[in-house]
């Protein structure tokens, strides 16, 4: 899986152009935060005409969204905006959490085709898909073409379910991953925000679809741990687990939980996740082989388990806890994988809502790390206080996303919605990567 045009490699010649820019504005003022991120963007960008904007707000400025999209939309020319409401904004090294903040990445991709889409709009998925419905349907509607890169989506968790839609998107787009993530700004339906140019809505989704001279590569890094023994689903329905391993599945996990050290029992305090396993032809599972999925409740009166997903008779799943020093070593060793290969030239980072400082200690845990890995400088976080100038000008690789409320990301050939991870979108060129 591929991504787009990369900035130089310290021997490469200078004159390549950038064809990304990213800018990170905390204004408290809408359109001014937006009228700076798109002013600092666009003298990043070498003089050129975006074609694609992806805005990424905190919640303070979700009234004034369709304000600050037609702003951007105006200023930079690009003839696709894009905007996604969030609790959190991601831009270069910099995470803004409960704050105002505005994280924008431009685009400027001759070369490129940019197909926007609106997800509410694709065909349902039938109960039973013929062999070719994925390639001649829903291919064609989320305008998938040969020489398909990857697609972008951003959608309200509380209007567009993804449980059956996402597997048969992935199934469309040719093993091409789908990058992006659930806003997360509201906590209640009708509240976020998500839109393609002037039309913001608050339900709904938009995808973008990239073809041609371009390569999206995802990366997915997990922030959870399995703890206790593996156990096989041996009576499900839908996302009512009712047995695990021949017993009911309340008993299966309170045997299991039972045997825990005590510190792994009190992790489970903050809520009990389950992992399922991807692929069960593996010999052993390890880190980055599981799904990780929500236990949204228990039904006292038959012992079964209600998750956020679907389980089938003969899954492998095993009980996760959350931890922030798997999270930080499974995300050290993907990006060290990543600086073998040429160097990318934008980044695009979304990170589940329940990471940040509160789950890592310290602020911009995710947002350094990725920065540093493709950066031969420092940057200066402590520029991060509310108010103040924050210049990302000099960082090498452009970097915007946001805090999901559940984020999509390709595990090997498919493409999943997640919790607890960092999905990351890198972007390189074929002809640097040649």
């Amino acid at each position: 899986m591929t991504g787009t045009i990369g900035s130089p490699m310290p021997d490469a010649p200078e004159a390549i152009v950038p064809r990304f820019a990213a800018a990170l504005s905390v204004r408290t003022e809408s359109a001014s935060a937006a009228k700076e991120a798109v002013e600092r963007a666009l003298s990043r960008l070498g003089g050129q005409t975006p074609d694609l904007a992806l805005v990424f707000i905190t919640g303070p400025h979700v009234l004034h969204a369709s304000t600050m999209a037609s702003l951007i939309r105006h200023v930079s020319g690009a003839a696709h905006v894009v905007t996604c409401s969030a609790k959190g904004v991601i831009g270069g090294e910099i995470e803004v959490e409960d704050a105002p903040g505005v994280s924008l990445m431009l685009a400027a991709a001759p070369g490129v085709r940019i197909s926007p889409f609106l997800v509410g709009e694709l065909p349902k998925v039938p109960d039973k898909p013929g062999p070719d419905w994925h390639r001649d349907v829903l291919a064609e509607a989320m305008q998938i073409e040969p020489d398909h890169a990857g697609t972008l989506m951003f959608c309200d968790p509380y209007s567009v379910p993804l449980v059956r839609t996402l597997p048969a998107m992935s199934l469309a787009t040719r093993s091409m991953p789908i990058l992006g993530g659930f806003a997360s700004s509201a906590s209640t339906p009708g509240q976020n925000a998500v839109g393609l140019n002037d039309d913001i809505r608050n339900s709904g989704g938009i995808g973008i679809s990239l073809s041609g001279d371009l390569q999206l590569e995802g990366v997915v890094s997990q922030g959870c741990k399995a703890i206790g023994p593996t156990m096989v689903v041996t009576k499900a329905r839908d996302n009512i687990i009712q047995q695990l391993g021949g017993k009911r599945a309340v008993d299966m996990l309170r045997e299991v939980v039972s045997e825990l050290p005590v510190g792994q029992r009190v992790a489970l305090t903050k809520g009990m996740l389950l992992g399922k396993v991807i692929n069960e032809y593996r010999e052993r599972f390890g880190q980055g082989d599981f799904l990780i999925r929500g236990v949204h409740s228990i039904d006292a009166t038959t012992g079964a388990i209600i998750a956020n997903d679907f389980f089938r008779v003969g899954q492998t799943v095993q009980i996760h806890i959350r931890d922030a020093q798997t999270a930080h070593g499974d995300l050290s060793m993907l990006l060290d994988a990543q600086k073998l290969r040429p160097r990318p030239e934008a980044g695009l980072v979304f990170s589940c809502v329940s990471r940040g400082k509160r789950f890592f200690g310290e602020p911009h845990h995710d947002a350094s790390a990725i920065s540093q890995a493709f950066s031969p400088t420092q940057a200066g976080v402590q520029q991060a206080k509310s108010g103040k100038h924050i210049d990302v000008a000099n960082r090498p690789l452009p970097i915007a996303g946001f805090f999901a409320d559940g984020e999509y990301g390709p595990v090997g050939e498919q493409s999943y919605l997640h919790t607890m991870t960092t999905s990351l979108g890198l972007f390189r060129s074929p002809r640097l990567a040649d």
